[in-house]
């Protein structure tokens, strides 16, 4: 999954309809939009990417030691996802 945020290019440049622009280079660096504003590397990418994945280590972190992922939790899992389906509101 990490991989499809920073992509290494062969080529650092791509043409379309005879219009020169940088690669792509995944949203860690610039935008997939083909026009010269997108391609242009952006470092405030890396900061909101570093920052996302702060954010998403330490939910993850709060699930495994916060009791949330124990798997005496299993059953109430199931009861929480029931009550809010259709065979719930039965």
């Amino acid at each position: 999954m990490a991989g499809q945020f920073a992509k290494p290019r062969s080529d650092p440049f791509e043409i379309k309809d005879g219009v020169k622009l940088p690669s792509y280079r995944g949203d860690n660096v610039n935008g997939d939009a083909f026009d010269e504003k997108s391609r242009v590397p952006d470092p405030q990418r890396l900061i909101r990417a570093y920052l996302q994945s702060v954010g998403t280590l330490n939910l993850l972190r709060a699930f495994a030691t916060g009791g949330y992922a124990a798997m005496q939790r299993v059953s109430q899992w199931n009861l929480d996802f029931v009550k809010h389906s259709e065979q719930g509101d039965m």
